[in-house]
């Protein structure tokens, strides 16, 4: 869906864990970009003017976002594709690494990935398709869900 340059890695990883199919590379120049996200059919997400520029110029579908903040940025992205309201899927969130679609995994198989606080606190655990990183709902979770509320009050 998304092919997201460098400038925004940060946002690139907060739609990941919103559930979108959010590409990130910090080491493609504008012209790979435009190519890539051409070829892959993505929407090119960025700040920078001269990347807006070219895509338009190939007819690649971009979102040029002018705030600073990431919940101004996501609010333009979400205005932009006409969303109107943002939840939290642990079936649809994807991997912040690879950008890889999470598999629950049962609590038995992950006993020497986590920390045993987490084991000891903790019921449900996804695993990435792609780089096996091992994930858990944990205060990162409370900080999205803080998130979330306020770009839903922003929408």
């Amino acid at each position: 869906m998304f092919l997201v340059d460098a400038m925004l890695g940060n946002i690139a990883k907060k739609l990941r864990l919103l559930g979108y199919d959010s590409e990130y590379s910090s080491n493609m120049n504008d012209d790979e970009l435009v190519l890539r996200a051409k070829k892959e059919n993505r929407i090119i997400i960025t700040k920078d003017e001269l990347l807006s520029h070219q895509a338009r110029k190939k007819n690649v579908p971009l979102i040029h976002v002018t705030k600073n903040d990431e919940v101004g940025q996501i609010v333009q992205i979400y205005k932009n594709l006409e969303f109107t309201k943002s939840v939290i899927s642990s079936a649809k969130t994807r991997c912040t690494i690879c950008n890889g679609q999470l598999d629950s995994i049962d609590k038995d198989q992950v006993t020497t990935k986590v920390p045993d606080g987490v084991l000891e606190q903790t019921d449900h655990f996804w695993k990435c398709s792609e780089c096996d990183k091992i994930y858990w709902e944990g205060s990162h979770i409370k900080n999205l869900q803080k998130f979330v509320i306020g770009l839903n009050e922003k929408l």
